[in-house]
């Protein structure tokens, strides 16, 4: 039976003050993984009531400065140096915590889940989560987001995105940026606004609600693309960018309400969206049904809610793969 553990016990091992019994039963305690989500909650805690500070980068260099003119002038004020103390303190004791879930034996490091914070969505499901700094994202189906745990550099707000999200960012007192970087290496930068992100297999798609927003290719030099509200900005898997102005960017989210938006859509184009969204396999053999096209508006939460309306309008015959019970065949009726 694995231990009950204490919240005290636990700041203890932050502090420094655990004895060897303690962060034997804490190593004990972490092998459960329902208390490793703990152990990082009241890490985070103790770090907010518990603030560090950092050097002050600015005024080293201006001491630095008149340390070559004056060499009697020390390089930094004592004030600083105690920053420069109690930082290293810190970095200690964060390590001294890695440590510890290290040597519990859990499979966390490995899953990158000691550094970051993970938000998920399954096919065809759809999730809204607050961010630490209090902004907002909305998830769409079969999609990952991280962020850092802990904040440590004090400069942008960084998120890591695969599938497709809203944002809704919040301006914090200190004008920092918040970053949203995808597997092909865009890059959005933003203060706070609202847009959407979309970035899978066949591509990445930049939608802005409001505010401005900075868009860059991380291995490009050229000067980032601001785009205004309306602004829909698509990145192919060429690494070509492409923006349009004055866009319905509602229609964009509408997968928020469980809704495809198709104008003029070829059924190779539909069959990838719900693809994406439900995690199933379409066939379609017959290239002349690949390329025609379809318009309207459908809300659907499975496959099987938008497939019949798809066969009446377009004469279609839907078969099941036998040996894969995900994958549909889609063939044109005479």
């Amino acid at each position: 039976m694995k231990p009950t553990l204490s919240k005290q016990t636990i700041v203890n091992v932050f502090e420094g003050k655990a004895s060897p019994l303690q962060k034997s039963l804490v190593q004990e305690w972490l092998e459960v993984p329902e208390n490793q989500e703990l152990y990082f909650q009241w890490l985070e805690e103790w770090e907010r009531d518990n603030p560090q500070f950092f050097p002050d980068q600015e005024t080293a260099y201006r001491k630095s400065l008149q340390q070559r003119q004056n060499p009697a002038t020390p390089f930094l004020d004592e004030a600083a140096e105690g920053k420069r103390v109690r930082s290293g303190r810190y970095i200690w004791r964060l390590a001294a915590s890695v440590l510890l879930l290290l040597s519990s034996g859990t499979a966390l490091f490995f899953k990158d889940e000691l550094l970051y914070r993970h938000y998920e969505t399954s096919y065809g499901e759809i999730r809204t989560f607050t961010l630490p700094d209090e902004s907002r994202v909305v998830l769409n189906a079969n999609t990952t987001l991280k962020i850092p745990r802990f904040d440590l550099s004090q400069t942008d707000r960084r998120a890591w995105l695969s599938g497709e999200a809203e944002f809704s960012v919040k301006h914090t007192k200190d004008h920092r940026r918040f970053v949203v970087s995808t597997p092909d290496n865009l890059e959005v930068q933003v203060l706070g606004t609202e847009f959407i992100v979309y970035s899978r297999n066949r591509g990445s798609k930049v939608v802005l609600n409001k505010g401005k927003v900075q868009i860059r290719l991380k291995d490009q030099t050229a000067p980032p693309l601001v785009i205004r509200p309306g602004d829909v900005v698509n990145l192919s898997r060429q690494g070509r960018l492409t923006l349009r102005h004055q866009q319905p960017v509602s229609q964009h989210g509408a997968w928020k309400d469980h809704r495809f938006i198709f104008n003029n859509t070829t059924m190779s184009e539909v069959a990838s969206q719900l693809t994406e969204r439900f995690g199933v396999r379409f066939v379609i053999r017959d290239s002349t049904l690949a390329r025609r096209t379809l318009g309207g508006t459908f809300k659907a939460r499975t496959p099987d809610e938008i497939l019949p309306i798809l066969c009446d309008m377009l004469n279609l015959e839907v078969r099941h793969g036998p040996d894969a019970p995900d994958t549909y065949e889609l063939i044109s009726l005479p």
